[in-house]
């Protein structure tokens, strides 16, 4: 992410945040909208039951492992980088399929570790690794993945992108992307960054979203643009059954409203991971009211900050 200095304490601004998810998917009203993708029987669930490593007060002291992996389910897996080593401890997703796999991103340090954790996971399956989008702290170990035997890396650039995924029309095209059993649709979501990407899973009602939402700091590089591009995801949202909403980093405190100091590398009390549909509506109401002009000041919701660059 390209960040500059923060204040760590915004002015409260707009309505209470929507309740955070249990563990289970969640359910609300008569439920969500049909998909007639998903598997018989619904979307494929999976457990957030997960203590994140979150780095320590003396890093020098740290013990953590390079990574974290933790099992959504049996073909999904969640991987977060030690905090003491990127203060941005970034979040890496596989989506693994029957005949292929795919990363989306690599992390913010050059490490063989990741490479190697990955091809654990999936074996000598074809590897497809995407990236969220083109800042450093999402794409440090390509490197690492160029070249090697079974995997193509997509260049983080919106041409690669759009034909890799077959986006006809950028951003407001969907494309799609075929694992094996397992469809993905591909959404241009600019904004944050330019080509910026969130890929949703349909066997599971995964939304994964990078940059572009989190429990963290919102940067908005481009404010019109990051507007329309979170009024199309809300629409998305609202005919899509969504489990959970998974972004790319947590940089919020357990506390609403309150984040941790940019570059910290202690976390004790962060955040959950996940955010839910409700979080998209809200994020595009919230837009919406502050209208064409970014607002001065960074605007703080419970469960995220808005931040214009």
């Amino acid at each position: 992410m390209s960040r500059v200095l923060l204040l760590v304490l915004f002015a409260a601004c707009g309505s209470s945040s929507p309740s955070q998810p249990k563990d289970d998917a969640q359910a609300t009203g008569d439920g969500p909208p049909p998909n007639p993708d998903a598997p018989p029987g619904g979307l494929v669930p999976g457990t957030l039951a997960v203590s994140w490593m979150h780095g320590s007060q003396n890093c020098a002291a740290n013990t953590d492992p390079e990574v974290q992996v933790h099992n959504y389910n049996a073909s999904t897996f969640i991987i977060r980088q030690n905090k003491c080593r990127t203060f941005e401890a970034p979040f890496i997703y596989v989506l693994v399929g029957t005949t292929s796999a795919l990363m989306l991103d690599t992390g913010g340090t050059n490490t063989v570790t990741l490479r190697d954790t990955v091809r654990g996971l999936i074996g000598a399956k074809p590897l497809l690794v995407a990236h969220s989008h083109a800042h450093g702290d999402h794409t440090a170990s390509d490197s690492r993945f160029s070249g090697q035997a079974n995997t193509t890396l997509v260049a983080v650039t919106r041409a690669a992108v759009q034909a890799t995924f077959g986006i006809t029309t950028w951003p407001t095209s969907v494309g799609t992307y075929e694992l094996g059993g397992r469809t993905l649709d591909i959404l241009g979501i600019p904004g944050h960054e330019a080509q910026h990407i969130a890929i949703y899973d349909r066997q599971t009602g995964l939304l994964l979203t990078g940059d572009t939402l989190y429990p963290g700091l919102l940067f908005i590089n481009d404010w019109a643009t990051y507007r329309t591009t979170i009024g199309r995801l809300a629409q998305f949202v609202g005919s899509h059954p969504i489990s959970y909403v998974l972004g790319a980093h947590i940089e919020m405190t357990s506390t609403p409203k309150q984040v941790y100091p940019y570059g910290t590398t202690y976390q004790p009390a962060e955040h959950v991971l996940q955010l839910t549909a409700a979080h998209v509506t809200q994020l595009d109401a919230q837009l919406t009211q502050l209208g064409a002009t970014p607002p001065a000041q960074p605007v703080a919701l419970d469960d995220f900050i808005i931040d214009p660059q």
